[in-house]
């Protein structure tokens, strides 16, 4: 073979390996994990980048947080410099300097082979509480970042391979529950290595310029073709707005406006007329804002672009300051990765699909559910929950219903949703019901994927509730005469009476047998309703996804007790 395609064959071989050693870490994380949030949501990401913190490789975990690990090395590169050793081990989760928001904690280690620095790996995961006025650290009513809990700007946590005790202790002591942040900490650390332990063994096997230079192709390998890609949607600039519900203080919808102008071969994406920051936590760091951007238009571009430092490189934004998405200090953000982050990728799927129709998706959900917390009278201990298990649904696509029961957009699908057994067993709490929500899937040639119903019973004599997320007032949009999904609901039951809770609320405290009942949305519909298929309407009405009405009515198909009634449909449809 010549030299050009042992080139080619090794930089196949060398970076799949690095994709598999980032799904390695993940499950090493989802295996060792003490939180829930991480060992039955897998509420993480894992990444690998190169000695200049550019992303090589994130295949493990959701991409909101996998792509941040660049920013966190960055930032982490931009502070230290040249001073980073062989066994140090650092910390990081500021959203204004590196991270996306304070819960997701970044563990980032230096991976050196013969006394040269040559990659990062590193783990980022959302923890269940770090501090701040509110348990869980999610506080709709926090101004300013310092409610939300402890700022971690990069930090050396381990030297020499030893925990720095005095760093560990002053992160922990500003939390509730300390030994399972630490545990945590662990588990990260312990991903981190599994993937420094095989890279070695992949220079050991490589010379280290063969790994250097097979990542250097791959990397400029993928902006060719993401380049490539871009030249091929016509030049123009298209623009879409999207709302959110407010920022919990103020009654007015909260705008995100989004430009993306092609010039041949580059593309911008501009949130110019994005409203200015506001009081309440939906607002955005840069991080967060630049991802969610990047996630957006590489999904439009095509899957089989690597998700790597070369694409995303492609891809600019711009930020105004003093807006939504990059708020001055000390504006609070906790909310950002859920809401706006996912109001962010739909605003510009809406824009890209004017472009070129039939590439993205139609509305997902928006989250909305409550996390709870306080002392389980089974063990004595405080406990921070969360209700994972009150997702929604995705949009439809051309080709493609809408998937049930999934994450936001911006997880795409990654965080899931804990068993329901193991989940009563984790939390003072009994589920009630949880199922499909009938008619609340956004009608279309294609259809969203359904709302779903989910309700749990309180058993802790005492407990606090918070409400959080949005979706109450906006709907998942439809694509190219899709129609909307169904909106968001929640309710709490105390001491028998029914509170319909607001998307963005204080704790509301709770006594033994008060419930949460929760109503979350369909996915918005692609395409004209009377051009799905009669035989998909059909079954639709048989597993109760949609009414016999609503198939008459939205999709012009009669059904009766003996089935399809061909004429009716032929005449509603217009089609005899």
């Amino acid at each position: 073979m010549n030299q050009r395609t042992d080139d080619i064959i090794n930089r196949a071989v060398i970076i799949n390996r690095l994709d598999s050693i980032t799904g390695e870490m993940g499950i090493a994380l989802e295996h060792s994990a003490h939180s829930p949030i991480f060992a039955e949501a897998c509420d993480f990401a894992c990444c690998i980048c190169d000695q200049d913190g550019e992303l090589v490789s994130q295949i493990s975990g959701i991409p909101i947080l996998a792509t941040a690990g660049a920013f966190s090395v960055k930032a982490l590169l931009r502070k230290y410099g040249s001073r980073i050793d062989d066994g140090d081990v650092f910390i990081i989760n500021d959203p204004y300097d590196g991270g996306n928001h304070l819960p997701d904690i970044g563990i980032i280690t230096p991976i050196f082979y013969d006394g040269e620095l040559l990659f990062f790996s590193v783990s980022r995961a959302h923890h269940g509480d770090i501090g701040g006025s509110t348990a869980g650290s999610y506080n709709p009513k926090a101004t300013e970042i310092f409610q939300e809990g402890i700022r971690i700007p990069p930090t050396k946590l381990m030297k020499n391979n030893e925990m720095i005790q005095d760093v560990l202790d002053l992160i922990t002591l500003n939390t509730r529950n300390p030994e399972m942040l630490t545990s945590d900490f662990l588990a990260q650390i312990g991903s981190n290595r599994v993937a420094a332990k095989r890279i070695k063994e992949m220079l050991a096997t490589y010379s280290v310029e063969t790994v250097r230079k097979a990542v250097q192709d791959t990397l400029k390998q993928t902006e060719a073709l993401t380049r490539k890609r871009i030249a091929e949607i016509p030049d123009g600039t298209y623009a879409a707005v999207d709302y959110i519900d407010d920022d919990g203080f103020q009654e007015e919808p909260v705008k995100i406006a989004v430009s993306v102008t092609v010039t041949g071969d580059h593309l911008l994406v501009d949130f110019a007329g994005t409203d200015p920051q506001v009081k309440g936590f939906i607002n955005t760091s840069v991080v967060t804002a630049t991802c969610a951007s990047g996630i957006a238009v590489l999904w439009f571009l095509g899957k089989d672009i690597p998700r790597n430092g070369g694409a995303f490189g492609c891809i600019d934004v711009n930020l105004p300051k003093g807006s939504l998405v990059n708020p001055y200090e000390p504006a609070p953000m906790t909310l950002c990765t859920l809401t706006p982050a996912s109001e962010i990728i739909g605003t510009i799927f809406q824009a890209l699909d004017q472009a070129i129709s039939g590439r993205v998706a139609a509305g997902y959900h928006r989250y909305l559910g409550p996390s709870y917390y306080g002392v389980d009278p089974r063990t004595n201990r405080y406990y921070v929950g969360f209700s994972f298990c009150s997702l929604g649904s995705g949009g439809a696509m051309q080709g493609h219903d809408g998937n049930p029961y999934m994450a936001t957009l911006s997880n795409f699908g990654g965080v899931k949703a804990p068993n329901i057994e193991s989940n009563e067993v984790q939390y003072p709490h009994i589920t009630l019901y949880h199922e499909m929500d009938t008619d609340t899937a956004g009608a279309g040639e294609y259809r969203g994927g359904c709302g779903m119903k989910y309700a749990f019973e309180l058993y802790a004599e005492q407990s606090d509730v918070v409400n959080f997320g949005d979706g109450i007032k906006f709907a998942p949009y439809g694509l190219r005469g899709g129609q909307q999904g169904s909106l968001n609901r929640g309710v709490f039951v105390h001491d028998g009476q029914e509170i319909v809770m607001a998307s963005k609320e204080n704790p509301r405290h709770a006594v033994k047998g008060d419930r949460v009942c929760l109503n979350t949305s369909g996915g918005g519909g692609w395409g004209d309703p009377l051009k799905r298929p009669i035989e998909k309407v059909y079954e639709d009405v048989r597993d109760e996804i949609i009414t016999k009405q609503t198939a008459e009515t939205v999709y012009g198909v009669a059904i009766t007790a003996a089935g399809i009634d061909f004429e009716k449909t032929e005449k509603l449809r217009g089609t005899k």
